[in-house]
């Protein structure tokens, strides 16, 4: 979970790449034994042993989320007078060293959202309803069972369980998934018939095996929670989590012209760090960047008039629609359109991958430019620099960090999705697919004036203020300079946060997490509940 409360979009990349690293973090090591006996000791008085009402938690493995976990479900538990449960797919449960873990703060029994014969009768009823109409990836995208809206799930879980930068409609793994996911709200929905299900608590609102389970609470008005280390999201409905991008303008208003001042004074700062070259500047995940050196050697773009394009690819086959509002179904359809505009076209065009291109993404782009020729590949470990000194005017991304980077460089940005900068004018914001035609085609007639005060504001907002820095630990922040990032999901931070653990700390992170949740906000940010 991804966001200043799940670290931005780009976490949610970080977080579930490393998932799939996190079994060999997950042992009985003397550090993990440590927190497991001190959540035995400071939860023994929480744990209720006979109630109707169940909290469900999902059953994930990284370290940093669990002491937030510890917490939160304890809270929330206590507020309902309910038992938690964790649930999840069946490759994690031999995992008995993450049961142990889940066990130590209260969770009392697993459920594995497995079909019994009745429940596989109507799954496949529906199924064979449903498939045969199935003709274009659109229908996918937009499949909902029994009122619950499950095809971008569905969609989302096949780009990335089989690293494809698109959905084949006559693959049989697609059909298998969309069985799964026909399956699964038919099981989440008895489970809520059958019981007094009075909270949800997930680490992320994507993929099948989370996603159908919160939007089945949606629908019960089940509150579904997101804590983690950094802060705590509330959703109600699908992408609630991000709604608040396009407040922060108001946000920044109601701050004190002290605190205005400070972190407009901060943002400049930390924005030419990045811009420098530095790695890693708010952005803990990063292991190159962006802003190197300009190589003044080599020129990059051809010399001409023409107006020149960048375009910055993302990753095919993780969470496209993470913030929602994107007006492609994935970016493999994107990149096909952009290309279809350039052959419309007298621009220069080219294409720069992401500095941490994952397997499979080179290979991808080559093979849809081969249609696409006026659309030049560029090294991606080129500066951003060295391109907006070399000409480029504009750069397209979907809701990518260039757009709030290059800006500060003087280059124009489209965006072809809700992101993060919506509520600021220093990007365009295309809120349909028509839109976005019309001003890739009119590239000539386009200007803005930049404020960067606008821009540092917008940097303060996203980096600064909507991450609960203190929320457990003493300082977040301080832990990614303390902490790499293995550390921070394995053992190691049960360590460093025991090490600051006071019980007037503890009492603290009780009172925060009542507040947030009695209060019924949306999120909790450094100045609490909002």
């Amino acid at each position: 979970m991804l966001d200043p409360t799940r670290f931005i979009k780009n976490s949610r990349l970080y977080f579930n790449n490393l998932i799939l690293e996190t079994k060999q973090f997950i042992t009985l090591d003397k550090q993990t034994q440590k927190f497991i006996n001190h959540n035995q000791k400071v939860w023994a008085n929480w744990k209720k042993k006979n109630s109707q009402s169940v909290v469900l938690v999902d059953l994930y493995g990284v370290s940093e989320t669990l002491i937030s976990y510890s917490y939160f479900l304890n809270v929330l538990a206590k507020k309902h007078n309910a038992i938690i449960k964790s649930f999840g797919r069946p490759r994690i449960i031999p995992n008995r060293t993450l049961h142990k873990i889940f066990e130590s703060f209260n969770t009392s029994g697993h459920i594995i959202p497995s079909l019994n014969n009745k429940q596989r009768r109507r799954q496949e009823i529906i199924s064979k309803k449903i498939i045969p109409k199935l003709k274009i990836k659109k229908q996918v995208f937009d499949l909902k069972v029994l009122d619950v809206w499950i095809g971008i799930d569905i969609y989302e879980t096949y780009l990335r369980k089989y690293n494809q930068p698109t959905i084949f409609l006559d693959d049989p793994k697609l059909i298998k998934l969309i069985k799964k996911g026909i399956g699964l709200v038919i099981f989440w929905q008895d489970f809520f018939c059958k019981n007094q299900v009075v909270a949800v608590v997930v680490s992320h609102d994507c993929y099948l095996h989370l996603d159908i389970v919160n939007k089945v609470a949606y629908k019960k008005k089940v509150p579904v929670y997101l804590p983690n280390i950094r802060g705590i999201s509330y959703a109600d409905r699908p992408f609630s989590v991000h709604s608040y991008f396009k407040n922060y303008k108001n946000m920044f208003r109601k701050i004190s012209p002290q605190e205005q001042k400070k972190g407009i004074a901060w943002a400049k700062k930390q924005l030419k760090r990045r811009l420098s070259g530095e790695v890693g500047v708010d952005m803990p995940y990063s292991t190159k960047s962006a802003f190197q050196k300009i190589n003044n050697k080599k020129r990059v773009l051809r010399k001409s008039i023409n107006i020149k394009v960048l375009i910055c690819s993302h990753c095919f086959f993780d969470n496209p629609h993470g913030y929602g509002g994107m007006l492609f179904l994935d970016f493999y359809e994107w990149l096909h359109f952009l290309g279809k505009i350039s052959k419309r076209t007298n621009y220069d065009w080219y294409l720069k991958i992401h500095p941490d291109p994952l397997p499979g993404t080179i290979e991808t782009i080559k093979n849809i430019l081969k249609d696409f020729p006026k659309i030049t590949i560029i090294p991606h470990e080129t500066s951003h620099n060295q391109l907006v000194k070399e000409g480029i005017n504009f750069v397209l991304t979907a809701y990518g960090t260039v757009g709030h980077e290059c800006p500060a460089l003087g280059a124009q940005i489209i965006n072809a999705a809700y992101n993060p900068r919506v509520a600021y004018d220093f990007n365009w914001h295309p809120k349909t697919k028509k839109e976005y035609e019309n001003l890739l085609l009119n590239l000539d007639k386009l200007h803005k004036k930049i404020n960067l005060n606008e821009l540092y504001e917008f940097y303060y907002m996203h980096y600064h203020y909507v991450l609960a820095d203190d929320l457990i630990l003493k300082s977040y922040r301080q832990s990614l300079a303390d902490l790499n990032s293995k550390e921070r999901i394995g053992s190691k931070i049960y360590e460093y946060f025991l090490s600051q653990f006071t019980s007037v700390k503890h009492q603290e992170i009780i009172d925060k997490m009542q507040k947030f949740i009695n209060s019924g906000k949306h999120h909790y940010f450094s100045q609490g509940p909002e």
